[in-house]
């Protein structure tokens, strides 16, 4: 499997876990990756820090569509007959009430998170069945499994893209190409400060139990020469999931009286600051840019 994957794409690639799985991909495994984020700056800086001609920059907005064309007759050119890996990492979050959510933000969540995906995959599973090989990767969350309150869109979004996974290994069973998902916990990212309204010049944010995203970000690659449908990079994602699946009860009830109160409080101790109602300050988006943070928990 690792000598068939050799040119990838990494949509959300200026901050995050997407910077982090980039940089692995082209300086541990030599591949040659085209990245995207709206931020150009952050993509260049990375391109500076790795082997000469290993990065690839097609900055603009995923959430649209004629991006997503020019993306992808970029990623045609610059690998002919398709990328064999498509990473679809970019995404946002909000930290609200749901019945106070603003319906823009909700539109953004949907827009970035589940079509813009959707469409990346329709177009790279089309060459990949042609070819007969190739993978995509969805960097998607414990979230997807579970429930998380201020967070329901977010969290309804990775569901959604569980849902594709499986639907699609189903529909792709023989056909030599590979769908799967990394599903993270809480990771170490701008994602935290931001959400929380973080502004220039403040103190950094830390969130609290977020695990070092090269370690993260390290395991995520080693699982592209894997098998499975959905994996659980870190040392806390697995027992999220797996305390929801086999102690429905408990962890529904830690769930209940422990966060509500917790993240309630995250979200008044930033609620002088405004950013706090924005989709994450940052190109619109909570990791940065449409890039990798991910809210509590995930």
């Amino acid at each position: 499997m690792r000598s068939s994957v050799r040119t990838a794409i990494v949509t959300g690639a200026s901050a995050g876990i997407g910077r982090e799985l980039a940089r692995q991909l082209v300086r541990d495994r030599g591949m040659s990756v085209l990245v995207t984020a709206r931020r150009r700056d952050r993509l260049e800086s990375l391109a500076a820090e790795l082997p000469e001609g290993g990065l690839r920059i097609e900055s603009g907005d995923l959430t649209d569509e004629a991006f997503r064309d020019r993306l992808w007759q970029r990623a045609m050119e610059e690998f002919p007959g398709g990328p064999d890996l498509l990473v679809n990492n970019a995404g946002i979050g909000h930290y609200a009430e749901f019945d106070q959510e603003d319906p823009a933000i909700l539109r953004a969540i949907v827009e970035l998170n589940i079509i813009a995906p959707m469409d990346l995959t329709r177009r790279a599973l089309s060459a990949m069945k042609a070819r007969g090989h190739g993978q995509v990767m969805f960097v998607s969350s414990v979230l997807g499994f579970v429930g998380l309150p201020y967070s329901s869109a977010y969290a309804a979004s990775k569901h959604a893209i569980n849902g594709l996974v499986r639907s699609l290994r189903y529909e792709l069973a023989g056909s030599g190409v590979r769908v799967w998902a990394t599903c993270p916990n809480r990771t170490e990212s701008e994602f935290h400060a931001v959400a929380l309204g973080q502004r220039p010049g403040d103190a950094p944010r830390r969130a609290p139990y977020a695990e070092p995203t090269d370690r993260v970000v390290r395991q995520m690659v080693r699982a592209i020469d894997r098998r499975m449908a959905f994996h659980f990079p870190g040392t806390s994602a697995r027992w999220v999931v797996e305390a929801s699946r086999l102690l429905p009860g408990p962890f529904d009830w830690f769930m209940r009286t422990w966060a509500p109160a917790h993240f309630r409080s995250e979200m008044e101790r930033a609620s002088g600051e405004p950013e706090i109602s924005r989709p994450f300050a940052s190109d619109l988006s909570p990791q940065q840019d449409a890039d990798t943070g991910r809210p509590p928990g995930t």
